[in-house]
């Protein structure tokens, strides 16, 4: 009977090539995940930012108008603060996807 051997680098505990290479790392599926979750409540932002712009251009009330230009304000502010975030996010799994890809070559 014909048995495999384990490579040397499984011998002495480490993690292999091979089992890298079969599999994506938890911490960069979290951190895409994390970069979706983020991009669909900014697609959800600026529905409501270019719903709440036509409504504010409509808008006869002076008090509605008002009410308008404070949650035009509030949207403005999440806006900017998740874009930051965002673009952050997809810094870090643009290098480890760089990274995996760059390990998988080498293989």
């Amino acid at each position: 009977m014909r048995t495999l051997e384990a490579p040397r680098d499984e011998l002495d505990g480490s993690t292999s090539q091979a089992a890298r290479r079969g599999s994506t790392s938890p911490e960069l599926r979290r951190s895409l995940a994390e970069i979706k979750g983020q991009a669909q409540f900014l697609l959800y932002l600026a529905d409501q930012i270019e719903e709440s712009l036509d409504q504010l251009v409509h808008e006869a009330d002076a008090c509605h108008g008002a009410f308008l230009c404070k949650v035009l304000t509030m949207y403005s502010g999440q806006l900017e603060s998740k874009h930051q975030g965002l673009g952050e996010k997809v810094a870090e799994a643009c290098q480890e996807v760089y990274v995996t890809v760059r390990e998988r070559e080498m293989a």
